[in-house]
């Protein structure tokens, strides 16, 4: 029988400001690969971005899984790590068929096929071009009548015909039982399992520089309301998924259509929150029944400014006023929802009095949520060729919206970094005032879960410490949000900056491994520099701590907490002061062996910002952490021994 394994991989790619917030899952990925299992393939889903894992865990996946086709997707900012992804498999079997897929490869297909390792793009809309293509690789078809593909043939590139669009989004069954749920969260919200949902592809407008309404055509096509509901009752009844986001670019669009959806929302009262994007233009439309959005469940709603200045708005063909922008933030308001927008600096006539305008207008708008990102000229977009003189930055890594890639005629690109920082930390200073005077509980304490979220996010730390010396305001900013009263569920759902994490292979049952590694006193021999760990508390599964640690000939002494729970197979540690390091283990019994995981990682580095803290940090990474397990295992595989001896 033919192998049929398809393994879907995320490209390893971080950034900071998408994943300040949550645990995003590849919805993408769950529609291809339900679509090609119902032609009989077998699709793995591995996320290898969301469980922070690199190149040398996807070449272990790789050669575990044995797929006869490996498959990614990029955007700009992501594709070398898609590429790399399909020169690991190559290198592992020249026979593994490779594909790469999205916005980026469509446009970009020729540039993407000069990489060898790349057999081929599929171009656009991609379920039905991959069923088709992997049915003719499997039955030896001639594939070039495959629509919607490019690949090589000899020295030159060939395309095929562009494959309409699907036109029942509705006959598409996603592959949600590919999903491992348990890696998404949605950090503002606690205990908390974020799932995505499409109820439209799309967008019929024409912005100069966006993606979608290119690689969409622009056009639009929706999802039956009653469909989108009934997928949300479903995923909230089998995997528990209580957070949703509608990943459409323009869900709103044909308002008969919206409302019933609304009102379907409302009428089976499921008890989530929803998260989405829309035109202003469009909140205002609805300006009467805004009431509906907040009782289906809708929480948060962004909305896409981009700029405070009508010129601006005009040169990149947003297509609306600037009044209506701020009207449809003051409604958003005014509904209780969380309001999010996005102001683009980094134009070439940009300079600085023009980004203090910006800031200043963007402080009169008011969102409850301000990004200032840098101008980004994809390579296919229509105003990239008026974008080209100005380009100075071309490491597709950094077309991320963070990184400025623009060099503006009369500013620095280190210049427009300093000042998206500066943005950043000017609003958000302003914006803590006025956190303390909202009256409505539920959305105050999600912008102050968010605010320290986006404040001690390794984005925001990273740049800081980039530009030279953190300002006192925002350390000021930082201490006051963490004294601020939180409830004791809110340090559970926050996130950690991941440092490293290995994976071992112990030869000893996983009852005994568990309880070496559970046990306190067995700490100081496989954790270096830890002199002294001593019991204070516990309770159930929580057991508190006091320790005693040395680093550089400096001792270092605070409390701990360890949630130990056997049944789950995991447990968690987390140190307090001035090393918050926080591991995570997890324990999976293989036959007679125990596979034993540790996640190396810290939270809230706002309070850590110090020398000490940065020589940790490098102490702290892969090497490091493979010693500790390499000390675990020779451990607990030599007392296992003397067991073994002694039962005998």
């Amino acid at each position: 029988m033919k192998n049929k394994r398809v393994l879907f991989i995320t490209p390893p790619y971080h950034c900071g400001v998408v994943e300040v917030a949550g645990r995003w899952a590849p919805l993408t990925f769950a529609y291809l690969a339900g679509h090609i299992r119902q032609a009989g393939f077998e699709p793995v889903i591995y996320d290898a971005m969301t469980k922070q894992h690199g190149f040398r865990e996807i070449e272990r996946t790789i050669e575990e899984i044995g797929p006869f086709c490996v498959a990614t997707t990029a955007i700009t900012s992501t594709v070398n790590d898609a590429l790399r992804i399909l020169e690991i498999a190559k290198a592992i079997d020249r026979r593994i068929v490779t594909i790469i897929g999205g916005v980026h490869p469509t446009f970009m297909y020729k540039e993407v096929l000069s990489n060898r390792a790349v057999d081929f793009v599929v171009r656009g809309e991609g379920e039905e071009t991959l069923r088709e293509l992997l049915l003719c690789l499997q039955t030896g078809s001639n594939y070039d009548r495959v629509k919607g593909i490019a690949y090589r043939k000899e020295s030159r590139v060939v395309t095929t015909e562009t494959r309409p669009f699907i036109r029942d989004l509705d006959s598409l069954s996603p592959a949600w039982d590919l999903i491992d749920w348990k890696d998404y969260r949605y950090f503002v919200i606690p205990r908390s399992r974020l799932g995505a949902v499409s109820t439209s592809r799309g967008c019929s407008h024409n912005c100069t520089f966006c993606s979608q309404q290119k690689f969409w055509h622009q056009t639009w096509r929706a999802r039956r309301p009653e469909e989108v509901v009934r997928e949300i009752e479903y995923l909230k009844s089998r995997y528990g998924v209580n957070v949703f986001l509608f990943t459409d670019e323009y869900p709103t669009l044909d308002p008969m259509r919206w409302e019933r959806l609304l009102d379907l929302l409302i009428e089976r009262d499921l008890g989530v929150y929803i998260l989405m994007e829309t035109r202003a233009e469009d909140i205002i439309r609805d300006r009467e029944i805004l009431y509906k959005y907040r009782k289906a469940g809708i929480v948060h709603v962004y909305i896409g400014v981009e700029s405070t200045e009508q010129e601006t708005l005009d040169l990149i063909k947003k297509d609306i006023k600037v009044e209506t922008g701020m009207e449809a933030l003051r409604l958003i308001h005014e509904h209780g929802m969380i309001s999010e927008t996005s102001f683009i600096l980094g134009f070439p006539e940009e300079t600085r009095e023009s980004i203090k305008r910006t800031l200043k207008l963007s402080r009169l708008y008011n969102p409850d949520f301000a990004h200032y990102l840098a101008l980004a000229p994809w390579p296919y977009a229509d105003m990239y060729e008026e974008l080209r003189p100005y380009i100075a930055e071309t490491d597709y890594s950094k077309y991320n919206l963070i990184d400025p890639v623009i060099k503006p005629r009369q500013m620095s690109l280190e210049e427009i970094d300093r000042a998206i920082i500066e943005c950043y930390q000017s609003f958000y200073m302003g914006k803590l005032t006025q956190l303390m005077r909202i009256q409505d509980e539920f959305k105050r304490r999600y912008i102050l879960s968010s605010m320290k979220l986006i404040m001690n996010s390794s984005f925001i730390v990273d740049k800081l410490g980039s530009l030279g010396r953190i300002p006192a305001q925002v350390e000021s900013l930082i201490r006051m949000i963490e004294h601020t009263p939180e409830d004791k569920n809110e340090q559970t759902s926050s996130p950690m900056v991941t440092l490293a994490t290995r994976t071992v292979s112990i030869n000893a049952p996983f009852s005994d491994v568990f309880s070496f590694v559970s046990s306190t006193e067995n700490w100081p021999a496989f954790i270096n520099g830890l002199k002294e760990i001593r019991p204070i508390s516990r309770k159930g599964e929580r057991l508190t701590f006091q320790w005693r640690y040395s680093i550089m000939g400096i001792e270092i002494t605070g409390r701990g907490e360890a949630t130990i729970e056997p049944h789950e197979g995991r447990m968690t540690l987390q140190m307090h002061s001035l090393m918050p390091i926080r591991k995570e283990i997890s324990f999976e019994a293989v036959g007679g062996r125990t596979l034993l995981t540790v996640t190396v990682g810290y939270k809230r580095p706002g309070k850590v910002l110090n020398f000490l803290f940065n020589r940790i940090r490098r102490v702290l990474n892969i090497m490091e952490t493979s010693a500790v397990l390499q000390r675990i295992k020779a451990l607990c595989e030599k007392e296992s021994e003397v067991r073994r001896a002694e039962n005998q």
